[in-house]
């Protein structure tokens, strides 16, 4: 017979060891354990004899799956002018009108010799060059079309005239605008500027880099979904020439591209609902490319919580079905009887075959039982 002799220095002596002082902790945690082995099986015993019961009901099943997302907007990206300092008019987020004041933009090397009160006559005297210069463009368009009519010559040429004195009035009224801004600040016209938002949409500072996204060029998609969009976290008022410093969401829809995970191979749906952060969206089906591994859809919400993303993951329900539901597991199939399930009447049980319209992991869409019909499953 062999004897092994443990060396007192190898790495077993010292494990024993240390059990050793962990002895009395071995039997309660045994304990522990056997008591919850026990404590399943006995749930699966009950529920084994003791089916649950589920009426039939009105519902819906529906199929999803984890896709990465793109989002592609209408975005007027705004370019700072000059070197300058930042003094936003709105709201990030806030809904702007065409022609809307959103910032007012003071050279860097003038923004302190301006006082509060000289921001606010430069901003109010801004504006209304605007607006001059808004009605001398129509007054020129009512020129150039009275000037191209051929009759009554008369009553043209009075009209002529009184549009032509509006015009000059507007002229001189814009100089006297301009010198006046000369006494708050020195070439204002030069190292001030009143920021209008060129089209409707929504106003953002929120920059990310993927503002002029192009998903017509469907070879480059994946490449897209490849890179890292950040969106710039705190708004800074310093801003340099030529730089990006905030943007406009056009128009009332944007374009959300779907990737589907590698190996899933599905048939586009014509509408689908996208699961965000607790939230429904629903969408509209545009077009997949000839891979079928992006979709592309219509998203019309343009929520705040979609907004401030450009890629990420989402659930995207591709398929609904709605009727009466059952639970899955009620579902029994056989090949000589198909699809039943189990029922009572006047306390007996029998099957009840059925017609599996669709079903899922949890739910069944089914025909051949009326609603408030009992269903057992375990």
């Amino acid at each position: 017979m062999k004897r092994y002799v443990l060396r007192p220095d190898s790495f077993l002596a010292r494990l024993i060891r240390q059990l050793h002082y962990f002895r009395f902790l071995l039997l309660p945690s045994f304990l522990l354990l056997l008591f919850l082995f026990l404590t399943q099986l006995i749930f699966l015993i009950i529920g084994y004899f003791f089916p649950q019961i589920r009426v039939v009901d009105w519902g819906t099943v529906e199929h999803g799956q984890w896709v990465k997302v793109l989002a592609v907007r209408q975005e007027t990206v705004l370019r700072a002018p000059f070197n300058g300092e930042l003094n936003l008019l709105v709201e990030e987020g806030t809904r702007v009108r065409a022609g809307e004041p959103l910032a007012e933009v003071i050279n860097a090397d003038y923004s302190r010799s301006v006082k509060k009160d000289g921001r606010l006559a430069l901003r109010t005297i801004a504006w209304r060059l605007y607006s001059i210069d808004q009605e001398v463009l129509q007054l020129e368009k009512d020129l150039q079309y009275l000037q191209n009519q051929t009759y009554d010559l008369e009553g043209q040429k009075e009209q002529l005239r009184n549009i032509m004195a509006t015009k000059s009035e507007l002229l001189r009224t814009r100089e006297n605008l301009i010198r006046t801004g000369n006494s708050f600040l020195s070439d204002w016209t030069e190292n001030y500027q009143l920021v209008l938002s060129e089209t409707p949409g929504i106003f953002s500072t929120k920059l990310d880099g993927g503002e002029e996204l192009d998903i017509l060029e469907t070879n480059k998609t994946n490449d897209l979904f490849s890179q890292v969009f950040k969106a710039n976290e705190h708004f800074t008022e310093k801003i340099k020439a030529g730089k990006p410093w905030a943007k406009i969401i056009g128009g009332y829809t944007q374009t959300l591209a779907c990737k589907l995970p590698a190996g899933v191979n599905l048939d586009p749906p014509e509408e689908a609902i996208l699961h965000v952060g607790g939230e429904r969206f629903p969408l509209s089906f545009v077009a997949t490319d000839y891979t079928n591994k992006h979709w592309f859809f219509t998203e019309n919400s343009l929520d705040p919580q979609l907004l401030n993303k450009r890629t990420f993951s989402a659930y995207l329900i591709y398929r609904r079905s709605t009727g009466f539901r059952v639970p899955s597991a009620a579902l029994n199939y056989q090949e000589q009887t198909g699809w039943t399930v189990i029922t009572s009447v006047k306390g007996d049980k029998y099957p009840i075959s059925v017609e599996v319209i669709d079903k899922n992991d949890q739910w069944a869409i089914v025909k051949g039982l009326p609603i408030g019909t009992a269903v057992f499953y375990r």
